[in-house]
């Protein structure tokens, strides 16, 4: 008996302790991911800043204008190096300092390497991000195991004593040992099959009350595990301002989408929605105001789309609508639904802004009649969105050799 309370005693020291090392990891895969997502919108903006230098007849005061919001971002890409989530001393931390003074005119090559530069330290947090994913799992099975070895002690310690007194405890207590042990790289289904198999353990009214105390006790465990495994898949794939998709999920799901299009010949349209005159109402509110009206826009988005549609946050005031199996038609009409309905839309200060309204302006392009991989396709849904933006912003246009419009200007 003094092996069981033991056994007991350190299952609930165990508990305790991977309780809080996997709380800790969880917050520290979200402070990376938060810094990873930040560099993915610097590394947006540099980006959107270098294709406008593949202008050779870039005017000076123009070169000048592009120079002084280079110089914006890269203040604002060496202010990640002091942010809260980045530990001090850390390689990136490192990183991120030896690229602060970016102040000098730059070329458009040197922004190409700065891009490049970029996108293999977006790379290397996302393998940290991934390699602490594989640290959780790992550590989970280790404690499932653990907790598997206490409790074939526990029935071990009891002997005699329980299989005179508690009989009825040791075939589906030895069940659920089973079920513990078979817990593999299948994870999720394992920990459901294993909650369940302890639920049904429960139901049966001839249980002695220490055997439902353990089963309730693993049901528990196997629940709040499920639950930490669910809010961190959602963290991988969603952004945090708007609940939309994060860009990485849009883009996975681009190349997908893309390759199964191709291979039945089907359809797929992609809207770029952007919202106008925001930079201005942003300056003159403030980023507490801005944020709320990307909450607000992001949520019009994900009601207004179906349930197989792919609404996401592509970057800054950038929203991206992936639309699988839809034509360029059909893809038109949403995106008009989309507009007309934001444009009626009550904004907070919205009556300061060009035309007493806050709008937006869509860009649409499909596959196969506008590109013929994802790249293409974002690429020219861009131009259609620029292009409505050029023409008067507040409408919705299709890229093609007319530029077909849907909307109407505001």
């Amino acid at each position: 008996m003094i092996f069981g309370v033991v056994s007991l005693i350190l299952a609930a020291g165990g508990t305790a302790w991977f309780g809080a090392f996997q709380s800790s990891r969880l917050h520290q895969i979200s402070d990376d991911e938060a810094l990873r997502m930040r560099l993915v919108e610097c590394r947006t903006r540099i980006s959107s800043i270098e294709q406008q230098f593949e202008d050779e007849h870039l005017s000076v005061g123009k070169q000048a204008e592009l120079q002084s919001k280079l110089r914006i971002e890269c203040a604002r890409f060496s202010e990640i190096g002091r942010s809260p989530e980045m530990p001090q001393g850390s390689e990136i931390s490192q990183w991120l300092k030896r690229r602060k003074p970016l102040v000098a005119p730059l070329s458009r090559e040197t922004l190409q390497l700065m891009v490049v530069d970029m996108d293999g330290m977006i790379s290397s947090l996302g393998s940290k991000i991934a390699d602490e994913n594989e640290l959780l799992t790992a550590s989970l099975n280790y404690y499932l195991v653990f907790i598997t070895l206490l409790l074939i002690v526990v029935v071990l310690a009891g002997g005699r004593f329980i299989i005179s007194s508690y009989r009825r405890s040791i075939i589906p207590l030895h069940q659920l040992s089973q079920r513990l042990a078979q817990l593999n790289c299948n994870l999720p289904e394992s920990l459901h099959d294993t909650a369940e198999a302890a639920e049904t353990l429960l139901s049966g009214e001839d249980q002695s009350a220490e055997m439902r105390s353990v089963s309730e006790s693993v049901a528990s465990m196997c629940h709040d595990i499920e639950e930490k495994n669910r809010k961190l898949d959602e963290l991988h794939i969603r952004d945090e301002k708007t609940n939309l998709y994060n860009y990485r999920h849009f883009k996975e799901h681009l190349i997908i989408d893309v390759e199964r299009a191709r291979r039945f010949n089907g359809d797929i349209a992609l809207a770029m929605i952007d919202i106008d005159n925001f930079k201005r109402y942003n300056d003159r509110y403030g980023h507490v105001a801005g944020d709320r009206v990307l909450a607000r826009i992001a949520e019009i988005i994900r009601e207004e789309c179906r349930m197989t549609d792919i609404p996401s946050r592509f970057g800054g005031d950038e929203f991206a609508v992936l639309f699988p199996k839809t034509s360029r038609v059909t893809a038109l009409e949403i995106s008009e639904r989309l507009r007309s309905i934001i444009c009626a839309e009550t904004f907070e200060y919205e009556r300061n802004q060009p035309g007493n309204q806050l709008t937006v302006s869509i860009g649409v392009a499909s596959w196969l009649d506008d590109a013929t991989d994802g790249t293409a396709l974002i690429m020219n849904a861009d131009k259609a969105l620029y292009k409505a933006k050029s023409a008067g912003r507040n409408m919705v246009l299709a890229y093609s050799a007319g530029e077909i419009s849907v909307g109407e200007t505001g």
